[in-house]
C-alpha cells in the first residue's frame, strides 16, 4: 500500500513539473539563444538600460553629450513547435545637449525566431530569425548620433527589416558559445552586415556570467574612422524556475556610444 502512495505521488509530481513553465529567457543582448518559451507559453520582460552617447559626431573641440534612458517591455510566445514570436515597445527619457529633454517612444519591433536544428541534450543548435521594426520613433532625434544598436532603440524613419541566424554549441555543460550574424536591410544605402559572439559560464543552476562582443560594417556617413564595435558583460540569476535576472553593462568603441548598463527581468507563465 506505501508504495502505491508513493508511486502515486511521484507521478503527480512528475506531472506538476511538466506543466510548469521553465524560465528559458535569453541572456545575452547581441545574440540569440536556444531558451524558448514552451509551446503556447508566454515569457514577459523588462529591461531598463542607460546609455551615454557622443552628439559632436567627432568634431574636436565639441563637448556635446546625451543620456538615455529607456524602458522596453517585450513578450515572447511558443507559438509552434520550436517557433517563438516576440515583440518589444521602447520607451526613452532623453536629456540632450543638442535636442533639451524629451521623453518618446522608439521603434517598435516583431519578430519571430525558429529553433530549426537541435541536437541531442540541446546543442548544438541553429536559429535563424528575422525582425520588422516600425517606424513610431523619431528619426530627428536620432540624426546627431545616427542609429546604434537595436537593443537599446531608436527611431529610423522607416520600416526596417532584419534576417539573422544564431548558431551556438556547449562544452562540458556549463560553457555555452554563441555566433550570430544578421542583416539589417535599410540602415544603409545597400543595408548593414553584423556579428557578435557571446560566452556563458554557468557558474551554478542559479547563476551565470556572459561576455559578448558585436561588430558592425561602416555606414556611409559615419563620423567616426574604423569598425564599429559594441561590448557587453553580465551576471544571471533565476531564483526561482520562472523568473530570471539579468545585470548588463559594457561600452563600444568607433560609435557615438560611451557606454552602456542594464537590468532585464525575465518571467515565464
Amino acid at each position: 500500500m506505501k508504495a502505491k502512495y508513493l508511486m502515486l505521488v511521484m507521478a503527480l509530481l512528475m506531472a506538476a513539473s511538466l506543466g510548469y513553465a521553465q524560465s528559458e529567457s535569453i541572456r545575452p543582448l547581441f545574440c540569440k539563444e536556444n531558451r524558448m518559451p514552451e509551446l503556447h507559453t508566454f515569457e514577459v520582460d523588462l529591461l531598463s538600460s542607460y546609455a551615454k552617447y557622443d552628439e559632436s559626431r567627432n568634431i574636436s573641440g565639441l563637448e556635446l553629450n546625451r543620456t538615455d534612458f529607456t524602458l522596453t517591455p517585450g513578450v515572447r510566445f511558443g507559438a509552434y513547435e520550436n517557433l517563438t514570436l516576440y515583440s518589444t515597445i521602447p520607451f526613452s527619457f532623453i536629456r540632450s545637449d543638442v535636442d533639451g529633454n524629451f521623453t518618446h517612444f522608439k521603434d517598435i519591433t516583431v519578430g519571430a525566431e525558429l529553433l530549426a536544428y537541435e541536437y541531442t541534450y540541446k546543442y548544438p543548435w541553429v536559429i535563424p530569425y528575422a525582425e520588422v521594426t516600425f517606424p513610431t520613433g523619431n528619426e530627428d532625434d536620432y540624426t546627431a548620433i545616427q542609429k546604434t544598436d537595436s537593443i537599446f532603440g531608436y527611431g529610423l524613419g522607416k520600416m526596417d527589416a532584419i534576417f539573422g541566424v544564431a548558431v551556438g554549441t556547449t562544452v562540458n555543460d556549463v560553457y555555452h558559445y554563441v555566433m550570430d550574424g544578421r542583416y539589417d536591410v535599410n540602415v544603409d544605402d545597400n543595408g548593414i552586415f553584423s556579428g557578435a559572439v557571446a560566452f556563458i559560464w554557468d557558474l551554478s543552476d542559479e547563476f551565470s556570467f556572459l561576455a559578448e562582443a558585436k561588430i558592425s560594417q561602416e555606414s556611409n556617413n559615419n563620423p567616426y574612422s574604423g569598425v564599429p564595435a559594441f561590448f557587453n558583460g553580465g551576471l544571471s540569476y533565476s531564483p526561482f524556475e520562472s523568473l530570471r535576472c539579468t545585470a548588463y553593462g559594457g561600452t563600444s568603441v568607433n560609435t557615438a556610444e560611451e557606454g552602456h548598463g542594464g537590468l532585464k527581468i525575465a518571467y515565464m507563465f
